[in-house]
């Protein structure tokens, strides 16, 4: 198992950075469908849903509609953000007829790991990683697991400082010992 160190100011800055990466293409892609996004309880569920509400929004203007919780524990800086990286998210599901398989949803963080190296963030990168971990771990993370990561900033930063492996069997760990496993 490999360790990295990462300081706390470290971790803020880029959090910090990758939350402007992400509203800012949350934001031209609203631009670009002409309607925005909103946080509700109840929300579209799976690729026809998605399409559908996307379809809907057009019609109407009516902003769309992307899942409230699990955003107040995000690699992003606020749960505003995480929202609007949910926006950004489940439109590239759309766009790509990408359903919610291990294999589309990589195609989606695939598609969200290419804007960020084509803004700035190589590889290798403290914003790109964290934005590799939130994507691609957390879906193989559901892979394994069958589980939705509840402490996502935890699981990143374990995957960014130590690996994968150690990152899922933690937040398994940490899931176990709360009670809220099935």
């Amino acid at each position: 198992m490999s360790s990295v160190e990462l300081t706390e100011a470290e971790l803020h800055l880029a959090r910090l950075r990758l939350s402007v990466f992400v509203v800012d293409q949350a934001i031209a892609t609203s631009e670009e469908l002409g309607f925005g996004w909103r946080p509700a309880t109840i929300t579209p569920t799976g690729l026809e849903g998605l399409s559908a509400e996307l379809r809907s929004c057009h019609t109407t203007g009516l902003p769309f509609r992307v899942p409230r919780g699990f955003s107040d524990d995000t690699i992003f800086d606020s749960p505003a953000t995480n929202w609007a990286m949910r926006f950004w998210h489940d439109t590239r599901h759309v766009w790509l007829g990408a359903d919610f398989s291990t294999e589309a949803e990589l195609a989606v963080a695939s598609c969200h790991l290419a804007r960020a190296k084509a803004e700035g963030f190589e590889p290798g990168s403290l914003e790109y990683a964290l934005l590799l971990a939130d994507t691609v771990g957390q879906t193989l993370y559901v892979a394994r697991t069958k589980r939705f990561v509840i402490h996502q900033l935890l699981f990143a930063t374990d995957c960014v400082c130590r690996d994968l492996d150690t990152a899922i069997r933690r937040e398994v760990g940490r899931v176990l010992v709360e009670g809220s496993a099935s």
